[in-house]
């Protein structure tokens, strides 16, 4: 299945603002595709290098020079002009971290055996985009003890701001921190998670957050345009490509009280990795910028106000999306009832963990009809971070000042991480 894409042409929020700017569609798919091509032939090879990694590396940034080439010569207005250019330096970037981190991990990293049921969970993980991992039921006593003492928190946080969402994030080595690193280290989660992402993985953070039926943050996204909400609500993959995640239910959750959904497999579908990362792009650099204006809530603040689609709308085409488009989707389309058709809740009352890779599963959550609900969303990275950040400087005195880092941070690494 190829990954969905709506045509926001004849979306009824959209369709008023479109722009008659005469892009060629075809010669920016072409460009597209030259960009698509260039990061399978690096993802293909036996041997990841550094010489093949700026070789393709190079073309993918052609490839996004060419378009924005195109676009100036289509005489786009300013503004959306200056959006493209962002979006498509992001997505580079970001492509250039990847090809880092698999450069690196080609020569570094070295696997771990899997006990029998961890290859199965690594092998959904590959197939499905996630798994179940149970917890240990004292480990996750401790975390359900130490989140539930944040509550009353929380909760006054969503009463004084339904249109944002209440989250507390347990600070670095405080002792919920520590319950939840253990809990996932006992699951051999982050091995699995290790052998996934061929790179030695450690806790990034976490967010507790409290969901209940009186927050509006996700709703009312084209009240402007007495649109009603789609079924598929907040349906997104994550803008972190090397970021996967975790989701522990503090309390338990029923189909009304806010599930995480899934839809298995969906890593998997047929999906242009450059367009994908423009539309995290877009979404990232309009909701830096704008999300704290206009009095609507800071989630999709493209979507909700008329003079920002209008900018969207003169980018081209075959460019326009979002990470987050299940907000997008009509009612009663096909699309819509295919993807229902395909979603799985999460639903636990024990210890468990919903393992999942968030940037290419589609996936939502925390969207309570009735009762409430309490969840840990834990991220993950790469113990490596600081190394191939510093590749991708390009600086030997930082790559080396940072290699002196490490190797006088081992002491600490190893008593704390």
């Amino acid at each position: 299945m190829r990954f969905p894409s709506i045509d926001y042409d004849t979306h009824p929020a959209y369709e008023r603002v479109r722009s008659d700017i005469a892009y060629d569609d075809g010669l920016i798919g072409q460009h597209v595709r030259a960009a698509d091509d260039a990061y399978s032939d690096f993802c293909s090879l036996a041997d990841q290098t550094e010489a093949a990694a700026a070789e393709c590396l190079a073309r993918i940034r052609g490839a996004a020079d060419r378009i924005l080439a195109h676009a100036a010569e289509s005489k786009i207005p300013v503004v959306a002009e200056e959006w493209l250019h962002n979006c498509t330096r992001w997505a580079v970037r970001d492509i250039a971290y990847e090809f880092a981190r698999r450069v690196f991990s080609a020569r570094e990293y070295r696997g771990r055996n899997l006990s029998a049921s961890e290859a199965g969970q690594l092998d959904s993980l590959r197939a499905r985009g996630m798994y179940v991992a149970e917890l240990a039921p004292a480990a996750y006593e401790r975390i359900r003890r130490l989140a539930m003492a944040h509550l009353d928190e929380l909760k006054s946080q969503a009463d004084r701001s339904p249109s944002q969402r209440a989250v507390v994030t347990p600070a670095f080595n405080s002792p919920l921190w520590r319950a939840i690193k253990a809990a996932v280290e006992e699951a051999a989660i982050m091995d699995v998670l290790g052998e996934f992402k061929r790179n030695r993985m450690t806790m990034l953070g976490a967010g507790l957050e409290y969901s209940s039926p009186k927050q509006t943050w996700y709703q009312s996204i084209y009240a402007d345009m007495g649109l009603p909400d789609s079924p598929l609500q907040y349906l997104h993959f994550d803008e972190g490509y090397c970021l996967p995640k975790a989701m522990i239910y503090v309390t338990p959750v029923t189909e009304l009280s806010g599930p995480t959904r899934a839809i298995p497999a969906s890593n998997c579908w047929q999906a242009s990795e450059f367009t994908l990362r423009v539309h995290r792009a877009l979404d990232r650099i309009v909701g830096d910028r704008y999300g704290q204006f206009g009095g609507a809530g800071n989630y999709r603040p493209l979507a909700r106000h008329p003079e920002l689609r209008r900018i969207f709308m003169q980018m081209p085409r075959g460019l326009r999306g979002s990470s987050h488009f299940g907000d997008d989707i009509l009612p009663g389309t096909a699309l819509a009832g295919t993807l229902i058709g395909q979603e799985v809740p999460y639903l636990s009352e024990r210890a468990q963990a919903l393992v999942f890779d968030g940037p290419s599963l589609l996936h939502r959550g925390s969207l309570v009809r009735e009762g409430e609900r309490m969840a840990l969303q834990v991220g993950f990275r790469n113990r490596n971070e600081a190394i191939i950040r510093s590749r991708l400087a390009n600086e030997t005195f930082l790559r080396e000042q940072i290699a002196l880092g490490r190797k006088y941070a081992r002491k600490y690494v190893m008593a704390y991480l």
